[in-house]
């Protein structure tokens, strides 16, 4: 087993101590944990790897909701490991706006620590992958900032019941435009449950 092997194994025991039985999480004790910091930064990087996208072009990792924040605060420190210059911002959750560095044009990534494919678990951010109002409300203030969305990511996808797409369609509530982002994610809910 590799290094990476054993902390992405070590991340999945942590998360899965720390969903239990719940159908959702925050995921706070884990995100902002010293320990875990390092982790999921890493897991969020590789996820993104994963999904075709080149970390070099990445300008700025973007939290979708307070959930998000430490975790976007994660990636940009691993990506600082690794040499990269990622800044992170987040949505502004009262206010439909963004808080942080600048993004105007940058190629940004979305994170949240879990996004789910069940509309009745209130997650902490209303983002699922059924109903999409939240996640394209915001898709739609990152475009109008003069922003790229890359991608969306997340820590945990899904609920355990359903398969999770690889891409996410998503409409700009301003101008009724559609657009494809790939969607990844370092651990689905099933990765949890084993």
């Amino acid at each position: 087993m590799t290094g990476e092997d054993e902390g992405r194994e070590k991340l999945r025991f942590m998360l899965k101590e720390a969903v239990g039985s719940n159908p959702f999480s925050d995921l706070f004790g884990v995100t902002m944990s010293a320990k875990g910091c390092d982790l999921c930064g890493k897991a969020v990087l590789s996820a993104l790897e994963r999904s075709g996208i080149d970390l070099a072009k990445v300008g700025a990792v973007g939290a979708l909701s307070p959930s998000g924040v430490p975790l976007a605060m994660c990636a940009m420190a691993a990506a600082r490991e690794r040499g990269l210059s990622m800044d992170a911002f987040s949505m502004d959750f009262v206010y439909p706006s963004l808080k942080g560095p600048r993004v105007d044009g940058r190629d940004v990534v979305l994170v949240d620590a879990w996004i789910s494919d069940l509309g009745y678990i209130q997650t902490s951010s209303l983002v699922t992958l059924t109903e999409r109002q939240e996640l394209e409300l915001d898709w739609s203030i990152i475009r109008e900032a003069g922003a790229h969305i890359l991608a969306v990511a997340s820590l945990v996808a899904g609920s355990g019941e359903e398969d999770l797409p690889s891409e996410l369609e998503l409409k700009d509530v301003n101008t009724g435009g559609a657009g494809f982002v790939p969607f990844a994610y370092a651990f689905s809910k099933k990765d949890l449950e084993e």
